[in-house]
């Protein structure tokens, strides 16, 4: 079985995808253990450490130094005509690419000699599917529509596609919702991390209800299982990015609140950093608010952090403030409490959505609020006295969506042979 994923971030510097994606070539592993996993990157050296054993693809272009986009890849590989054949060979449909077996069979052999392309990696995969992520939305519509289209070439040469633990919307743009109203309906499994607004969108934009399952994030698949963690710091990160919508001036107001809060609770202050990209580093905006601190991070900027350090990390908090929502799930994936801090429609729609699923242990805060400083602190406050119970519940969640997305990759594997049955 060779698979190819395609996911939302190739230079592997934020660790929440890179725990998606991880849960992802796991979980493939899981019901294909045998399998040859092909994944699209522009760090071959990071996938090697996150997921040793999967083969790179590289996107054949330079990685840019803010945050690198597929489409310039499509474009770079259509300009080249590969992706181009490729296309054309899928308009017959599926009846098609079986007639044109042989040639497919042949073509991988080649393969096994030649650079493998974006397009080579098409071809010769038997399934491709999407890892976690936040990508279909508006905000990176670019990066939406490039591994919406991937996936739409492998759907015209007939094989089978899913996508996991995706936080779909906000989508209003004509181009992100033709790219995606051609693919939704047309894969085997849509894994959706909520259920807020990312179910009616899918069923909207005719993806078939049977096809769709609610996983929660897959990255809590890889959180250890220990049972309720039992720290006492306060768990900090900051999003300082447009795309958040949260400045310097807001994240000075945020880390006044943050500093007395501490003080306050005679708490430690843990650094939870999951960016590590230079446009919107987290390491960089923990680190001004840190100044002098006191406090204990994941590392020094340059080490390559790992899931295992962000979960050991979080689960050393009692509270977790935060602007990025994988270190609210690496929190709440523990029965840590979260106060996620928002103001976007892109976080507003993720941290909803999140809050949904941990509703005794997840608030979420606007920082556009006039009185956004005394509703933060407050929201600490509660959350640090909040009852065993509540954090239990929070626990038993992730547990269940734990299960949900086990349950996913089953049921993408029982469609794969039900659809190899069928051709045969």
């Amino acid at each position: 079985m060779r698979i190819l994923i395609g996911h939302g971030q190739y230079d592997h510097l934020n660790i929440g995808d890179v725990a998606m994606l991880q849960a992802c070539v796991a979980g493939l592993y899981d019901e294909w253990p045998d399998a040859e996993i092909m994944v699209l990157t522009n760090s071959p050296a990071r996938l090697a450490e996150y997921c040793p054993g999967t083969i790179p693809v590289s996107l054949a272009y330079a990685a840019v130094p803010v945050v690198s986009r597929l489409p310039r890849a499509i474009r770079s590989v259509a300009e080249r005509s590969s992706v181009a054949g490729l296309a054309r060979l899928g308009r017959g449909g599926p009846g098609s690419a079986r007639q044109d077996s042989a040639r497919q069979d042949s073509a991988r052999q080649d393969s096994a000699a030649a650079p493998l392309t974006v397009a080579r990696a098409v071809r010769r995969a038997d399934l491709v599917v999407a890892s976690g992520g936040g990508y279909i939305t508006d905000k990176w519509s670019r990066n939406a529509i490039g591994v919406l289209r991937i996936l739409e070439l492998a759907q015209r040469l007939g094989k089978p596609t899913a996508m996991f633990g995706q936080g779909l919307g906000p989508m209003t743009g004509r181009a992100l919702r033709k790219r995606a109203s051609a693919v939704l309906p047309r894969l085997a499994v849509l894994g959706l991390r909520e259920d807020q607004l990312g179910r009616g969108l899918a069923v909207e934009l005719g993806a078939n209800p049977a096809a769709v399952i609610i996983t929660g994030d897959d990255a809590i698949a890889v959180i250890p299982d220990k049972g309720l963690a039992d720290g006492q710091a306060l768990g900090i990160n900051l999003r300082v990015a447009d795309y958040a919508g949260v400045d310097s001036a807001d994240a000075r107001a945020i880390g006044d609140v943050l500093r007395r809060a501490a003080d306050d609770l005679a708490a430690p202050i843990e650094a939870l950093a999951i960016s590590r990209q230079p446009a919107d580093s987290d390491v960089t905006a923990i680190d001004a608010l840190m100044a002098g601190a006191g406090g204990r991070g994941d590392g020094a900027p340059g080490e390559l952090p790992t899931t295992a350090a962000l979960a050991a990390s979080a689960a050393n908090c009692r509270v977790i403030v935060t602007g990025s929502y994988h270190a609210a799930v690496f929190g709440l994936g523990q029965g840590v409490p979260a106060v996620c801090l928002t103001k976007s429609a892109y976080y507003d729609a993720k941290f909803t959505g999140l809050k949904a699923l941990f509703p005794t242990a997840c608030s979420v805060l606007s920082v556009a609020e006039s009185d956004f400083s005394i509703r933060l602190a407050k929201a600490i406050a509660e959350a640090w006295h909040l009852p065993r119970s509540a954090r239990e519940a929070a626990l038993n969640s992730a547990v269940s969506q734990r299960a949900s997305g086990r349950i996913a990759y089953t049921r993408l594997r029982e469609t794969v042979v039900m659809t190899k049955e069928s051709v045969r």
